[in-house]
């Protein structure tokens, strides 16, 4: 039986307290990475970040979207396929 938890789940990318991205999932930690399939820009996003309590570094974009179409109507710009080192 699993565990339920009333912690609320942030979903955001952090730069200096402010939020600079938004993930429609969290992003498991694999092998010191996060893989993260979008990211909604909402600010910079070079540098040291902090996602889940942890610091890190975009490393890699597979495509920049200017905007995208989805069921919930229009979002943009995208990152999709983001890979990102976790420094801490």
């Amino acid at each position: 039986m699993g565990t339920l938890s009333f912690q609320k789940i942030d979903k955001n990318i952090y730069k200096n307290g402010v939020v600079v991205g938004i993930t429609d999932e969290l992003a498991p930690e694999q092998n010191g990475y996060f893989y993260i399939p979008d990211i909604v820009v909402k600010g910079d996003l070079s540098g040291e970040l902090e996602y889940e309590g942890r610091i890190m570094v975009a490393e890699q974009i597979e495509t920049l979207v200017g905007m995208e179409v989805g069921q919930f109507g229009v979002r943009g710009p995208i990152w999709k396929n983001v890979r990102c080192k976790i420094l801490k």
